[in-house]
C-alpha cells in the first residue's frame, strides 16, 4: 500500500492478486510452482486461487499482461497497470529477494521483460 500511497486494503489486495495472477499465467508451470514455494502461505491460496496447468503458460504479450492487472481494478482510469506491476514486484523483491524473480524475469518473453518487468529493483537484478 506505501509503495502506491494507497489507504485501502481491498486495493492493495487487488494489486497483488492481479500481477500475481498474470505472473502464474505467463510462467511454465514449473516456475510457476517455483514462485509459489516462495510465498507465504495465505499469498500462496490467493496465487493459486482458480488456476489449472491446463494450457500453461499462456502466451501473451505486455498488453494483456497489464489488461490483467487493470481487470482487477474493474478497469478504473485512476489506476495505471504499469505502476501498480512495478509497485507489487518492488515489494516481492524485498521479500523474496533477487534469485527467484530474476527467474520469473527471465521465463517471461522479452516485450513483458521490458515492459511490465522493467523496474530499477528487477531489471538490475538480470
Amino acid at each position: 500500500m506505501s509503495q502506491l500511497k494507497w489507504q485501502s486494503k481491498e486495493s492493495a489486495y487487488q494489486a497483488l492478486r492481479g500481477t500475481l495472477h498474470a505472473l502464474r499465467d505467463r510462467l511454465p508451470a514449473e516456475e510457476a510452482v517455483d514462485l509459489a514455494a516462495q510465498l507465504p502461505l495465505l499469498v500462496k491460496g490467493m496465487y493459486y486461487d482458480g488456476w489449472t496447468l491446463r494450457d500453461k503458460p499462456e502466451k501473451f504479450k505486455k498488453e494483456e499482461f497489464a489488461r490483467r492487472v487493470h481487470a482487477q481494478f474493474e478497469f478504473d482510469d485512476d489506476i495505471n497497470p504499469a505502476e501498480v506491476i512495478r509497485a507489487v514486484l518492488r515489494v516481492m523483491y524485498r521479500h523474496m529477494g533477487e534469485g527467484e524473480l530474476r527467474d520469473v524475469k527471465f521465463n517471461m518473453p522479452k516485450d513483458i521483460q521490458a515492459g511490465c518487468l522493467k523496474t530499477q529493483t528487477v531489471s538490475t537484478i538480470g
